[in-house]
């Protein structure tokens, strides 16, 4: 026949090899059988006692008489007569703990309860904590979930606990969950289950090990009774989602802490049973595609937009960047978990009573309630204005042609002016800013240029060719109409704001001009999106290269090797970073270029779907707008998520083309010219459908090496940056070191764009006088 010894013997090789055991046994020594196995227990090699049941009738005895000071010869009489003639080692129980093989001697359970809730009152009064003994609360999810349990417990806020999670404790979960080394490998309903016995062995646990499924979620909401309230801290996004249709359906109220910022999410499903789930900002995910996310890439725009991007804090942000990058999980911190469990504690007692019954979502920023006065606000502030000229009125721009001397006549039909005009202004620019104005005056047309420099680009280089694809188009546009095109640049000595002034001559015979490029004028955009990397045909680079006959000084070369292709691309990419984590620029940027474009049509500026960006790096685009985050990224020299981006896309090009011009001519009138041969090039390709997209920042950045960095916005490291890859950049193109490098841009063969940029309506920039 087994003994108890030999059973519990049994039992603890079991624990040791399936780890399952989390439930300690009671021994009454009143009790004949319990007597027998407490007696062979004690026979258990290495087993501790610990028997401090006098102290504990001790306290009991204080605490019945609130209002009496006791001497310790008083307390010590009481004690004995409130323990009688009943021997000292059969009174209350004792519990053994398997898993310690720590045999404890505690008052049983209504006099263990009265003694260690005592100073939860009157915070907590006996009617209140005898109604919590009777609810049931599950917990999914135990980092956060691991505090908020124990909590719960030594509050004594319920009578049962029912914990899931799948989990088996590893060395990174112990920088926010309290346990020990020794319990490494452990499964975490287990480790949790078994520090709430340690605390209070009567509060029940019920442990799923396994997880939640839609298999056991009935079972875990509605065996033994209903839940009375849900925590909800699980990383699986189906169960986030599943539990909570179950919750509504069972009317059962769902609190989540989020430990960033210490974001409490309430769901009274109980009071408001057709309450949309998550506040309703989860309508569009479907539950199936939330099953199938298994990378934290993957995961993390779904997290955001469950926690609220613009809500979370700037370290949480930052560090999702460096998922799968430089770090491999969440980020969580003890102390936030820890204030996380407390807080959630209070919430649910306060549900549970009835004492709170909004919905809502509520933070508790510590770094916003304790933190730095906040600085003055910056003066240097990056403003269009600060850097730009005021606009053009239109009696300013009538004034200034009044003032020029023409001599040529111009015989356009105002039809016709309005087509090139519009022809004209759909000329491709930097950051989409149109950096024009035309004015039609006597049948002559106008172009004036507005400022349109950005800290990345000082010498405003990038709207000077822009002007030169305007003028291109103006001119292929007029000579399909029938007309004979003249222009002259900076007809006026006294204002440089007006680029050119047009004068069309009607042809006697209007001829079809062979090969024109003006039937893609309109159908001309950019193609952000990765190419198949098939090369083109050699035919189409060598009509392209052409193209330079046509522009007296100018160049084009092509490199279509992979490895100089992959070269440039990483070229870009660490630009890329230097622009998003610099300050100045990053503000520019996304101050001044980038449209969100949430409700309005966009029409001036880079609409963000033009980035053809996939939902996780839109995230992280989204995420790095946030000056803080791009803050400190710069700081930890992190960041190469985007520099990644960058790369990956321009590495599937076909190939790679720059456009330089003479360095020892008028700079500005380089620039033009440049301009109108991008646009033939631009345009070319779109002849022969190829994906064409401009890749202006490198350039823009070189410029300030040789133009020196007046507004001192690069570090001395940018500066090392960006030596160093411009000398990388001249290997492959070497007449970088000699030449104007106007326009850089790659070619691939790609699927078309979801969306291209819009133009300012024409109304906006053309005026008639």
């Amino acid at each position: 026949m087994t003994t108890t010894s030999e059973r519990l013997e049994s039992l603890r090789n079991k624990q040791k090899k399936t780890s399952a055991i989390y439930k300690p046994l009671f021994y009454r020594l009143n009790r004949p059988d319990d007597l027998k196995n407490f007696t062979e227990l004690l026979n258990l090699p290495g087993i501790a006692v610990v028997d401090h049941i006098q102290e504990q009738i001790t306290e009991f005895v204080r605490l019945k008489s609130p209002d009496r000071k006791f001497s310790t010869d008083e307390l010590k009489s009481q004690t004995e007569k409130h323990i009688g003639n009943t021997d000292i080692t059969t009174y209350g129980l004792w519990v053994y703990y398997p898993w310690s093989n720590r045999l404890v001697h505690i008052l049983d359970e209504e006099e263990f309860i009265e003694v260690r809730t005592s100073r939860n009152q009157y915070k907590i009064t006996r009617e209140e904590r005898d109604l919590l003994s009777t609810k049931k609360i599950g917990i999914i999810g135990l980092s956060v979930g691991q505090s908020v349990s124990v909590t719960l417990a030594m509050e004594r806020i319920c009578g049962e606990l029912r914990l899931a999670d799948f989990d088996l404790l590893e060395l990174t979960n112990l920088n926010r969950i309290r346990t020990g080394i020794h319990n490494l490998g452990l499964a975490k309903v287990y480790s949790v289950a078994r520090e709430i016995a340690e605390i209070d062995p009567f509060i029940k646990v019920v442990c799923f090990p396994e997880g939640l499924s839609e298999n056991n979620l009935d079972e875990f909401f509605t065996k033994g009774g209903k839940l009375d309230l849900l925590v909800e801290e699980s990383d699986g996004f189906d169960i986030k989602i599943l539990s909570r249709y179950k919750a509504r359906e069972l009317r059962v109220p769902v609190i989540m802490e989020a430990s960033d910022k210490c974001m409490v999410d309430i769901e009274r499903f109980d009071l408001e049973p057709d309450r949309n789930i998550l506040h309703g900002i989860v309508k569009h995910l479907d539950i199936e595609t939330l099953k199938g996310l298994t990378s934290n890439e993957e995961k993390i725009p779904y997290m955001l937009d469950i926690l609220g991007l613009s809500s979370t804090s700037p370290r949480l942000r930052a560090s999702m960047l460096e998922m799968q990058q430089t770090i491999s999980t969440w980020p969580q911190l003890g102390s936030a978990v820890t204030m996380g469990g407390g807080i959630t504690a209070d919430v649910s007692r306060r549900m549970l009573l009835n004492h709170f019954t909004d919905s809502g979502r509520y933070y508790v920023d510590i770094d916003e309630l304790i933190g730095n006065k906040p600085n003055p606000e910056n003066t240097n502030a990056v403003t269009d204005q600060s850097l730009n000229s005021p606009t053009l009125a239109l009696n300013e721009m009538k004034k200034f042609a009044d003032e020029t001397a023409v001599d040529e006549t111009s015989d356009m039909n105002e039809t016709d002016l309005e087509a090139v005009v519009k022809a004209g202004a759909a000329a491709p620019s930097y950051g989409n800013k149109q950096p024009w104005k035309w004015l039609s005056h006597e049948k002559r047309l106008f172009l004036f240029k507005e400022n349109k420099i950005s800290y990345s680009d000082p010498t405003d280089q990038n709207s000077f060719v822009s002007i030169g694809a305007a003028i291109e188009n103006v001119i292929l546009k007029g000579e399909e109409l029938g007309y004979e095109v003249k222009y002259k640049l900076f007809p006026s000595a006294k204002e440089k704001r007006l680029a050119a002034f047009f004068y069309f001559k009607k042809k006697a015979e209007h001829k079809e001009v062979p090969g024109s490029l003006s039937p893609f004028i309109f159908a001309r955009k950019t193609n952000r999106k990765a190419g198949n990397g098939k090369p083109v045909n050699a035919d189409i680079l060598d009509e392209m290269s052409g193209l330079s006959k046509t522009i007296a000084g100018s160049s084009v070369s092509f490199t279509a090797e992979k490895s100089k292709i992959e070269s440039i691309a990483e070229i870009a990419g660490k630009i890329e970073r230097i622009r998003l984590l610099n300050s100045t620029t990053h503000e520019d940027y996304f101050k001044n270029e980038i449209r969100w474009g949430v409700e309005e049509t966009i029409t001036e500026g880079v609409d963000v779907k033009t980035l053809e960006l996939p939902p996780a790096a839109m995230t992280a685009f989204e995420v790095i707008s946030d000056p803080k985050v791009a803050s400190l990224l710069n700081k930890w020299n992190k960041g190469v998520a985007f520099e990644k981006l960058t790369r990956g896309t321009i590495s599937t090009s076909s190939a790679i083309g720059l456009l330089t011009m003479p360095s020892d001519s008028i700079e500005v009138e380089d620039l033009i010219n440049g301009g109108k041969l991008a646009q033939k090039l631009w345009l070319t390709a779109t002849k022969n459908s190829l994906a064409f997209q401009p890749i202006c920042l490198p350039l823009s950045f070189f410029k300030l090496l040789s133009k020196g960095d007046k507004n001192g916005i690069l570090t001395n490291k940018n500066f090392s940056e960006l030596k160093a890859l411009k000398a990388q950049l001249s290997l492959i193109f070497s007449e970088l070191d000699s030449r104007l490098a106007v326009f850089l841009f790659r070619l691939s063969q790609a699927s078309e764009p979801q969306t291209s940029s819009l133009r300012k309506p024409l109304n906006e920039v053309y005026f008639k006088s």
